[in-house]
């Protein structure tokens, strides 16, 4: 007993400064733990290399490095840096050179690697693969932002960056859906299906195309528009998960044009068990997107039908391009993933029934012309009209696909707004952005609602658009639909707003972060400089970066602490009062 109070003892003794660095040293340890645990935990093998420094030579020089992590499925060879660096530029255009003399040199280094780690010899010999089948990529992962050159240079460099909160998505997928996640994983590192496996072995010329019996519902049945043709058929789960995506709300493949649910790992365990137990197929069609390539064929031999044939009612062969994340999932997202390559009890059933062509998929041809932005815009609208009449869609989630069907919408060019703020200026990595981002930053929703929409809204005095339309009389976004012209408009507005608020944060530089006993990084406070901003704007004062310094130089003497949530009007019409009326 004695001992054991000694230890609490000493664990209370721990000044506060001793506890924040522990809890630091925490976070980066899961931080690092997550990182590898993405492709650890998605069905790849792991080379152990931390720690073991070593000399690549090639005839256009000899690099020295190091590397944090090593994993490997099938040929795709992923070599894995982190950084838990507060400011990890410098660290990342470091390790650039080396990264860059590697991917320069591919089957050099792959040779290198067998020569240095004994793991990884034994890996390929036992393979069918040369070095110079080995697909490489590096990834970056990173606790913290890094600077936008930064991750333009490694992008010019084919390195990936990884920040923090996309490291938290592909962790919530990797436990959701296991090994299946490799395929969304594969489609991030933009590595094409031809170039894994067995199929980088045959040249990409798989001798096994996904090709279904089915039947076909042209325009004159579906009252589609001109092009778009509508199929059914039974597909297996297996090549439905190589194939699909999804654009969910705070993922990677477009995060501004994303309106889907993140797959909701208990229910996700209920089908699973469902599927085990019951051994039955789930009723109901899967609602999805199908790209151009699709091939809508004859029965007999899957040769294409002409455009004439394509009119009527028919059973067709229709078939798939083998590439990953081609097929848009609409509606049965939880469908399709609960037969995924897991690890649990259920998977020995699961692995029999994933190669079995038992889920009716009703697929929606794109045609040709169709551009990735249409796409999205359709599949929002018919994932909408889908689940508009059900309960169980939050608000917010049809809120979300409002602003890709409207994007000239104020709500949208708010939110737009946002997000240039959010990646330049004084406001850089202090707005919440992503679901998955567990560092403490400010709200945005607020902020969106009472402070931009204001803002940026067409009519009135005090709006941006009212100042930003004094040279472009003829300019109306708003009607329009100008896509030039909106992004030229949300580049003023985060450009004015920046001047403003730069300047508060030089004069007050210490206090410029969440939790200062200023509060001048809360919704309230932000709020409140966007409304002095229309006030600035009305009044048509004088504006400029140079002139808010001088106006705003005793800024760090106004007391916010004394304004509430709800005050923030009041908060900008006394900041315009005391900085700017005289």
């Amino acid at each position: 007993m004695a001992a054991r109070t000694g230890v609490r003892s000493a664990r209370k003794r721990m000044s506060p400064e001793d506890r924040a660095n522990a809890k630091k040293k925490r976070d980066e340890t899961r931080f690092r733990n997550s990182a590898k645990e993405i492709f650890a935990k998605s069905g790849f093998v792991s080379i152990s290399s931390e720690g073991r420094e070593f000399k690549f030579s090639t005839p256009n020089g000899d690099r020295t490095g190091e590397l944090d992590g090593i994993f490997v499925y099938e040929n795709v060879l992923i070599l894995l840096e982190d950084t838990c660096a507060a400011t990890p530029g410098p660290h990342l255009n470091k390790k650039l050179m080396f990264f860059e003399l590697a991917l320069k040199n591919p089957a050099r280094f792959v040779s290198c690697l067998r020569d240095v780690f004994p793991e990884f010899e034994r890996y390929f010999s036992a393979r069918a693969y040369q070095e110079e089948d080995f697909v490489l990529r590096f990834v970056y992962f990173s606790m913290y932002s890094v600077d936008s050159e930064y991750v333009e240079a490694a992008a010019r460099a084919e390195v990936r960056v990884v920040e923090r909160a996309l490291t938290n998505y592909f962790s919530a997928l990797v436990k959701n859906i296991a090994a299946s996640a490799k395929y969304e994983i594969f489609k991030f590192l933009d590595i094409p299906y031809s170039e894994i496996g067995e199929e980088k072995l045959r040249g990409g010329n798989s001798d096994y195309p996904s090709r279904y019996n089915g039947f076909l519902l042209p325009e004159a049945n579906s009252s589609y528009p001109e092009g778009y043709k509508i199929v059914s058929f039974y597909a297996d789960p297996a090549s439905l998960l190589k194939k699909s995506f999804v654009l969910r709300k705070n993922g990677w493949l477009a995060p501004n044009l994303s309106y889907q649910r993140i797959l909701d790992v208990s229910k996700i365990r209920l089908m699973r068990r469902y599927l085990t137990e019951d051994k039955r197929v789930f009723l109901g069609n899967i609602i999805a997107t199908l790209p151009s390539s699709t091939k809508i064929g004859k029965l007999s031999t899957a040769d294409q039908l002409s455009l004439d044939d394509q009119r009527t009612v028919k059973a067709v062969k229709i078939t798939l391009p083998d590439e990953y994340n081609v097929i848009g999932l609409v509606d049965g997202q939880h469908r399709v993933y609960s037969y995924h390559e897991g690890n649990d009890a259920f998977e020995k059933e699961i692995n029999r029934l994933r190669t079995k062509q038992n889920l009716l998929v009703t697929g929606i041809i794109y045609p040709e012309y169709v551009s990735d932005e249409e796409r999205t815009l359709f599949e929002a609208k018919l994932f909408l009209e889908i689940n508009s009449r059900q309960t169980k869609v939050k608000s917010a989630l049809t809120q979300e696909i409002e602003l890709i069907v409207n994007p000239f919408s104020t709500t949208a060019i708010a939110k737009a707004v946002l997000v240039r703020l959010a990646k330049k200026g004084a406001l850089k990595d202090r707005l919440e952005e992503h679901v998955f981002d567990d560092v403490k930053k400010l709200k945005v929703s607020s902020i969106i609602g009472y402070g931009l929409k204001p803002l940026v809204k067409k009519e009135g005095g005090d709006s941006l658009f009212d100042l930003w339309g004094e040279d472009r009389k003829k300019v109306d976004i708003f009607t329009e639909r100008n896509r030039e012209h909106l992004e030229e408009f949300v580049d003023f507005c985060a450009s004015e707003i920046n001047d403003l608020l730069i300047s508060v944060k030089v004069s007050c530089s210490d206090a410029w972060y969440i939790g200062h006993d200023k509060k001048l990084l809360t919704p309230t406070s932000i709020n409140g400089f966007l409304k002095c901003l229309r006030l600035i704007i009305e009044k048509r004062n004088v504006r400029g970066i140079e002139e808010y310094k001088k106006r705003l130089a005793n800024i760090g003497d106004f007391d916010f602490s004394t304004y509430k949530s709800s005050h923030w009007n009041q908060l900008g019409t006394d900041l315009y009062a005391n900085y700017f009326a005289s």
